[in-house]
C-alpha cells in the first residue's frame, strides 16, 4: 500500500499572521460577529514546547487566538520575537494567510514524505498543552503557501459547527475557499497533484467584460484569469493565474508573488456589501461567473481583517443579458 502523507485531505486550520492581534481579533468580533475568544494565549516556545527553528532551539514568543469557521479552525497569530517562521513571513509579506494545516497520524513519516519531494521542516514543536505537535514545511517556495502538519496525540477533530445567525455579520462564518494567485498555474497545479496525490483539478478560463461584466475599482475591466480548483473538505483551494491587465489578482501577484490572496464565503451579496460598508470596507473587484449563474465580489478588507474577503453568491438561473 502506498503511504499517504495526508490520509485526511481536509483543511483543519487556516492561520492569519498579523502585527496587532488585539486589533484584528476585535475587528473579527465587531465586523463579522465571529466567536473570537477574548483570552489571548501567549506562548514561549522553547520554554515548554521544545520548539526548534531550522533545527535549533527556539525562544521566540507569539500571541494566539483560535476560533471556528464552520468546521475549520481559524488562527490569528502575532509573532513577538525573532527568529521564527512567523516573523519571517510578517517581515516579508505583512499581515496575511501564512499556512493551511492538515491532521496527520504521525509527523515523522509525513515529514519524511515531504522531504522526498524536496521540502524541509522549518519550525516544529509541541502544542502548548503538550497534547500534540506541529511542523511547518517550506512548501511556500513552489506551492504558494506553507503547509503545517498537526499530530494530535489523542486524535484530532473539531466540534460540530453551531448555526450562524443570518442577521449577524455577513450572515455566515463558514469559510468555503482559500484563493491563491500564481505565476504558472499549470506548473503549480501539477506540483499540488504530485505532492499531495490529488486528482485533476477543475479548470476554468474567465471570459471578458462582455460576458462577466467585471469591474475593478468601480470601472469596467477586461481582466481575465485562468482558474484551477482542488477540494479540501469544507474549504476549496482556488489557484488563479491572472492576465497582465490590472486587477485585484494581478496587483497582488505583482506585489507578493505566489501567495494566498483571499478567503471566501457564500453570502447574500447585497446584504454583505451593505454590512461591510458600515465599517468603511468597499468593493475592490466584482464580476459574474462565466456561466452568469453567480457573482463574486472582492472586498477591500485587508487593512481591517488582514486578508481580502471574497463574497460568493450563486443564482437559480443565469443572469439575463
Amino acid at each position: 500500500m502506498t503511504f499517504s502523507p495526508l490520509p485526511d485531505k481536509t483543511f483543519f486550520q487556516i492561520c492569519l499572521i498579523v502585527d496587532d492581534l488585539e486589533k484584528y481579533a476585535e475587528n473579527y468580533r465587531m465586523i463579522l460577529g465571529f466567536d473570537v475568544p477574548h483570552e489571548v494565549q501567549t506562548t514561549l516556545l522553547a520554554d515548554h514546547t521544545q520548539a526548534t527553528y531550522y533545527g535549533k532551539p527556539l525562544n521566540s514568543r507569539a500571541k494566539i487566538v483560535s476560533f471556528m469557521m464552520g468546521r475549520v479552525a481559524f488562527e490569528i497569530l502575532q509573532p513577538l520575537d525573532d527568529p521564527s517562521e512567523w516573523m519571517d513571513y510578517l517581515k516579508k509579506h505583512g499581515p496575511g494567510i501564512h499556512h493551511v494545516a492538515f491532521n496527520v497520524p504521525r509527523t515523522a513519516p509525513a515529514a519524511a514524505h515531504f522531504a522526498d519531494k524536496g521540502y524541509q521542516v522549518t519550525q516544529q514543536g509541541l502544542f502548548t498543552g503538550r497534547s500534540g505537535m506541529y511542523a511547518y514545511l517550506d512548501t511556500n517556495k513552489d506551492l504558494g503557501v506553507t503547509i503545517e502538519l498537526l499530530e494530535h496525540y489523542n486524535g484530532g477533530s473539531h466540534p460540530e459547527p453551531k448555526p450562524f445567525p443570518a442577521n449577524k455579520g455577513i450572515g455566515t462564518d463558514v469559510v468555503c475557499q482559500v484563493g491563491m494567485v500564481v505565476n504558472d498555474i499549470e506548473k503549480t497545479a501539477a506540483r499540488y497533484r504530485e505532492v499531495l496525490d490529488l486528482p485533476e483539478p477543475n479548470w476554468v478560463q474567465t471570459p471578458g467584460y462582455e460576458i462577466v461584466e467585471t469591474t475593478f475599482k468601480g470601472e469596467p475591466s477586461e481582466a481575465t484569469a485562468k482558474l484551477a480548483f482542488f477540494n479540501f473538505g469544507q474549504t476549496q483551494l482556488e489557484l488563479i493565474q491572472p492576465d497582465s491587465i490590472p486587477s485585484v489578482w494581478r496587483n497582488y501577484l505583482n506585489e507578493y508573488g505566489d501567495s494566498v490572496h483571499h478567503i471566501a464565503f457564500q453570502v447574500n451579496t447585497e446584504k454583505a456589501v451593505e454590512h461591510f460598508a458600515q465599517f468603511g470596507i468597499g468593493i475592490a473587484q466584482q464580476g459574474l461567473y462565466g456561466d452568469r449563474r453567480g457573482v463574486y465580489t472582492y472586498m477591500d478588507s485587508e487593512e481591517k481583517l488582514g486578508v481580502i474577503f471574497e463574497l460568493l453568491e450563486s443564482f437559480k438561473e443565469p443572469k439575463p443579458r
